[in-house]
């Protein structure tokens, strides 16, 4: 017995109807019941499944006919299966997922089977994956990459889609079972990019992402937002790589394709409320891409500087980090998105080497962080706004590194400075602690950085040349913020600063800082310049007591104080000589 398509006919209704209720209806749906369109979707394709069992009961097995039913049936229940996934009723989800997966395992090479047992295993994928079973999806996604390779192999070959199967063969709509195909294979890596990325295994995540947005690209399967997002996001994980010019590529890429979504799809927009979220998105979204071309900037700046103060390797040695410091030039470039070398030309995919170069990287970086300012404000997004403007400070500070001239160093550290005092004024201590703890520790560190360069300016002056008494102050003033500002950040660990007593509690990579804040502190309180002999000895004696206490918690903490052993033996040698500077300024003080 065979079936006709007045058979089927109901049932294509009652399907379509369930995938109209999940497609559109569930947009509809109210906060109160999120799932009642799924649910309502779910009752009629559970429907549909008994209808199915009891046609394909009628037929011959292994018939024609009972094989396109059976591979119909895979795919409701498929569609149940991801119901429940959506729903996270992960135990159900499985049961049905894998009698989905026994209705066409002997069918994934079929042009009625393959588009439903790659889909299975999708799904599957997805549920492991939720459950947190990661090498479990990774296996059976890998099953999926494999059954479309082999398909791919296979001459002549023409799948069908769930369409094909409810119609007549004159109603099979060529290629469109190939579409369907190659965007499930699509749908397969883009979940293993997730997966290899849970399984901490990065460059496999990269390249399944990569080759993801490629594909999405070449079958013209894409929505502009996302993509872009997609790519942006992959760039940060090749600059750290100092992969300069693949980074750049996909945050160009990243750049050209909300350009064309702003040019080409909001324009056709007719809905003004549709039109309003779309602009919104392209707001919110453009400006995370701005962050990620910052982030870029700041990686250049960074990498430059800490390459040009590396030791020269002797001649014949071998540098001992290697070929990691130098950017790869290969890249694996985008067919089809045409002009992407106006958005690639605005940045440069080197290291810097110059003071010319380090501006322009620092400018685009600059541009790039006030547009995201523009979506990220301190009323509506504080912590995003915040952060923003700590990698605006940033720039300063590394650009700082590249300018010999010790006045402009310390206009472009008090830039640096401005920044983060601002950010201190606006947030609430209590409710933004961590991020006040790095400006509290950063706004220290810039006020010691001015502090070098003021003094080295002292050191090379001639003997003619007399500090002025403005020059004097404005040193002890450096040392008075800095100090000020470590102290802040040491108090918001309720540390007491008379005792100086760590508090319990402080895991090892919080302990770092706030050690590192006891040896800053003690150089500075040695720093400040008085004639006052009362002041000088205050100034030893809190000196000595901020050192004492660096060393005395180092060794408390073995594996801390082994990142310290530099500093280490800078203080204990203060160690030796304070107390005698302290009993020689006590002797004059009581003469």
């Amino acid at each position: 017995m065979g079936i006709t398509k007045e058979s089927l006919s109901d049932i294509r209704e009652e399907f379509e109807e369930a995938h109209q209720k999940i497609d559109e209806d569930s947009k509809n749906d109210p906060p109160t019941e999120p799932f009642r369109s799924h649910y309502a979707a779910r009752d009629i394709l559970q429907g549909v499944q008994r209808k199915l069992k009891n046609l394909r009961e009628s037929l011959d097995q292994g018939s024609e006919a009972e094989l396109t039913v059976r591979c119909i049936l895979a795919n409701v229940l498929k569609d149940i299966g991801r119901i429940s996934i959506f729903t996270e009723e992960l135990s159900n989800g499985e049961l049905v997922l894998k009698e989905a997966l026994e209705l066409v395992k002997d069918e994934k090479e079929t042009a009625s089977g393959v588009n439903a047992h790659i889909e299975v295993l999708n799904q599957l994928g997805i549920l492991y994956c939720n459950r947190g079973s990661f090498e479990e999806s990774k296996v059976i996604l890998e099953q999926a990459a494999d059954n479309y390779r082999d398909v791919k192999e296979m001459e002549g070959f023409e799948p069908l889609t769930i369409s094909d199967l409810f119609g007549t063969k004159d109603e099979i709509e060529k290629g469109k079972g190939q579409l369907l195909l190659e965007k499930n294979h699509t749908l397969t890596l883009y979940y293993l990019a997730q997966i290899y990325g849970y399984l901490e295994d990065l460059v496999k995540s990269a390249h399944f992402c990569h080759m993801t947005l490629k594909r999405q690209l070449d079958y013209n399967d894409y929505e502009h937002i996302d993509w872009a997002l997609n790519s942006a996001t992959l760039s940060q994980y090749y600059f750290p790589k100092n992969h300069l010019s693949q980074s750049r590529h996909l945050l160009a890429a990243a750049s050209y394709m909300l350009d064309r979504f702003e040019e080409d799809v909001i324009p056709k927009e007719t809905n003004p409320a549709a039109r309003t979220e779309k602009i919104e998105n392209l707001r919110h979204r453009s400006a995370d891409v701005a962050r990620c071309w910052a982030k870029y900037a700041i990686h250049i700046l960074a990498t430059s500087k800490e390459r040009l103060c590396e030791d020269d390797p002797e001649d014949g040695a071998e540098n001992p980090k290697g070929d990691g410091l130098s950017p790869v030039k290969e890249i694996d470039r985008f067919i089809g998105l045409e002009g992407l070398s106006v958005y690639e030309d605005q940045i440069m995919d080197e290291f810097c080497l110059t003071l010319e170069d380090a501006k322009l990287v620092m400018l685009n970086g600059l541009s790039w962080l006030n547009k995201a300012k523009e979506y990220y404000t301190k009323e509506t997004e504080a912590s995003q706004y915040a952060k923003i403007v700590q990698d605006i400070a940033s720039l300063y500070k590394h650009l700082a590194f590249f300018d010999d001239n010790e006045d402009n160093q310390c206009k472009l550290y008090k830039r640096c400075a401005d920044q983060l005092e601002e950010l201190d004024q606006v947030l609430n201590a209590t409710y933004y602690q961590t991020i006040c703890r790095e400006i509290w520790y950063e706004l220290g560190l810039t006020y010691s950085k001015m502090l070098d360069v003021k003094l080295s300016k002292l050191e090379t002056a001639t003997a003619s040349e007399r500090p002025s008494p403005h020059a004097l102050n404005k040193i002890n003033k450096l040392c008075e913020k800095s100090i000020s500002k470590f102290q802040k950040f040491l108090e918001s660990y309720k540390v007491p600063l008379d005792t100086l007593e760590i508090p319990a509690g402080i895991d090892e990579a919080e302990l770092q800082p706030v050690l590192f804040a006891y040896f800053h502190i003690g150089r500075l309180y040695y720093k400040v310049i008085t004639p006052d002999k009362k002041m000088q000895l205050a100034n030893v004696q809190n000196s000595f007591r901020y050192y004492h206490h660096f060393v005395k918690s180092c060794e408390e903490n073995e594996s801390v104080g082994a990142h310290f052993k530099a500093e280490i033996g800078v203080c204990k040698e203060m160690n030796t000589l304070l107390p005698l500077k302290i009993k020689k300024l006590q002797n004059e003080l009581n003469e």
